[in-house]
């Protein structure tokens, strides 16, 4: 593939030569800066030869295309660049369908109409003042058909990636209504909970026990110390109730 790649180089600098010696022939009056276009002998030539540039780039696997890109030769180099962007959709070269020759400031510009396997492309080869080819670029040819329905595949692209952006940023704003609730219980959240305050304790009063006594006891005993005292006998009297005096004994002194 090299030594192909060699032969396409070859057939490029025979027709600079041809380039070079029709510029030398040009008036010595004219500005360094114009250019003469070829016969179309020379033309022709030259559509030819890049015609086999691309057949011949059409043929290379990938790491050939990788291995010419990551090259020194500057055309080689957009050569493989160039047929790594479009040449999936073309395919295998055909033919040159048809090719022309124009000057441009002060460069060649051959425009060929390449027939590929899956369809048709416009290649343009740029050359400088000496012939030198520079540049290349490879534009597949779409139908009408394609391209309606390639730019209606963009607009319901379109379409979709804006009504997900409304969606997401009605679901957002949904959301703002959280935000109080949320920003309230983390208040609460932040603040100290406040002690319980302990119950009061209710005191409860001690019942004091009282001696119980027989009341038939207490009776005769009392009754017998004031038959003692009234010296009489405690048939005398009777003993109908007894009750707790509040004076003290210090009253009675």
């Amino acid at each position: 593939m090299k030594q192909t790649w060699k032969k396409i180089i070859g057939l490029i600098l025979i027709s600079v030569c041809i380039l070079a010696m029709t510029a030398c022939g040009k008036n010595s009056s004219e500005e360094t800066s114009s250019l003469t276009m070829p016969d179309k002998a020379s033309q022709q030539s030259l559509i030819e030869s890049f015609g086999t540039v691309l057949q011949n780039i059409s043929q290379l696997d990938e790491a050939s295309i990788k291995s010419y890109m990551e090259g020194d030769d500057a055309f080689s180099a957009a050569a493989a660049s160039a047929w790594d962007t479009s040449g999936s959709s073309l395919g295998s070269f055909e033919e040159v369908k048809d090719g022309k020759m124009e000057i441009d400031d002060d460069t060649y510009v051959v425009t060929i109409d390449a027939k590929f396997e899956n369809r048709d492309a416009d290649c343009v080869f740029i050359l400088d003042k000496n012939g030198t080819p520079t540049s290349v670029s490879i534009d597949p040819v779409y139908s009408m058909g394609e391209k309606m329905a390639q730019a209606g595949q963009n607009t319901v692209m379109g379409i979709g990636i804006v009504f997900i952006m409304l969606i997401f940023l009605s679901f957002l704003i949904s959301l703002m209504r959280f935000i109080p609730k949320l920003e309230a219980a983390l208040s609460k959240k932040n603040k100290a909970p406040e002690q319980a305050k302990p119950a009061p304790v209710v005191a409860v009063p001690e019942v004091e026990e009282e001696e119980v006594i027989d009341d038939g006891e207490l009776i005769a005993v009392i009754a017998a110390a004031i038959a003692a005292s009234e010296n009489t006998s405690t048939d005398s009297f009777v003993v109908r109730s007894i009750r707790k005096s509040k004076k003290g004994n210090w009253h009675r002194a």
